[in-house]
């Protein structure tokens, strides 16, 4: 049976659901994969703890989010670096997403291919800001960088691109990869509602952030299907070369317009190539009833790929939720173990 250690760093509400999907399946995964997973370590925001056998798992999910505190390791570095022999497999990474310097999941991710780890990460910051960079010293290392769980959570567009469409031409990639715009806009054509009420709705259910700017603005699309484009088309593109429009102006009066024939307002995140480039835009865009994503309500979100030899794919669905941001991740280190 194969032994894989874990580390991970953020103890948020993803981590915390990472951790009770490990201590729940521990013995299904051992059955079905062969593997022993262990959580040796993780880093909070004002320290870490660790234990080289193994962390009680069923001490660490009962854990309120944000209450690791300080052990005998200050930080990720000692672990990892200072402590080669008691380092982990796989780095989790976790933390908040910071979009200005990708902080501090760049450095961990860095720390960690050093040490010759593995990664899988949800948190969208460093990635965002360096993923080219961080595929190169990986490559390097001979280790991988898994990320679909930064990439729309638990739905699979990742993965599609990857290895259900290996060895096609994707010629482009239009996704709904934000949950709470997607609620919004749902509610609004559903509810008859205004923008500002559909969004006091998403609020009041705990599906918008008191700021939700990140969501309604476009951003949050943005950095995933720019993700999925640098990391499907293996180009180098960053914010920058973003076009990025939010649904603050969607009205009312647009939705029923829309609605006269079948047609649906969605916040749409695409890729495609245009001669020798390769443009990205996050816009609204009406939606026609044959196309696929307009079944796409609620917090859902959806993915349609164009390609040169299987035609249209399409992908539809995916718990927003930091439960089904924790089963990608899980997702991701089972399909490193294979």
């Amino acid at each position: 049976m194969k032994q894989r250690k874990i580390v991970i760093t953020g103890y948020g509400t993803v981590a915390k659901e990472f951790v009770e999907l490990l201590y729940r399946k521990k013995e299904a995964f051992i059955e079905q994969y062969h593997t022993e997973y262990t959580v040796i370590g993780v880093v909070g925001s004002i320290g870490m703890i660790y234990d080289p056998e193994g962390l009680d798992l069923s001490i660490l999910h009962g854990l309120p989010t944000g209450s690791i505190g300080i052990s005998q390791y200050a930080s990720m570095k000692d672990l990892v670096l200072e402590s080669p022999s008691m380092k982990g497999d796989i780095l989790v990474e976790c933390t908040p997403t910071n979009l200005e310097t990708g902080e501090p999941a760049l450095s961990y991710i860095k720390q960690a291919l050093e040490a010759n780890m593995d990664i899988v990460s949800v948190s969208k910051g460093a990635l965002v800001h360096s993923l080219p960079e961080l595929l190169a010293i990986a490559k390097a290392k001979g280790r991988y960088i898994k990320y679909s769980g930064a990439t729309a959570a638990a739905l699979p567009t990742l993965d599609i691109g990857e290895f259900s469409l290996a060895g096609s031409t994707i010629q482009s990639i239009k996704g709904i990869l934000n949950g709470t715009s997607n609620f919004i806009l749902t509610s609004m054509s559903e509810g008859n509602l205004t923008f500002e009420k559909a969004l006091q709705l998403a609020q009041e259910n705990g599906i918008a952030e008191k700021n939700p700017d990140l969501d309604i603005k476009g951003l949050d699309s943005a950095c995933k299907i720019l993700l999925l484009a640098n990391g499907l088309f293996h180009t180098n593109l960053t914010l920058e070369d973003i076009v990025v429009d939010g649904i603050e102006k969607v009205t009312k009066a647009d939705m029923q317009r829309a609605k006269i024939n079948g047609c649906e307002w969605k916040l749409i995140a695409s890729a495609k190539k245009q001669r020798d480039r390769l443009v990205l835009q996050v816009k609204p865009e009406i939606i026609p009833p044959e196309n696929p994503l307009i079944h796409v309500k609620g917090t859902n979100k959806g993915i349609l790929f164009e390609t040169e030899e299987m035609g249209t794919i399409c992908c539809v669905g995916g718990a927003s939720h930091p439960k089904g941001a924790a089963a990608a991740a899980m997702k991701d280190i089972i399909n490193l173990i294979r």
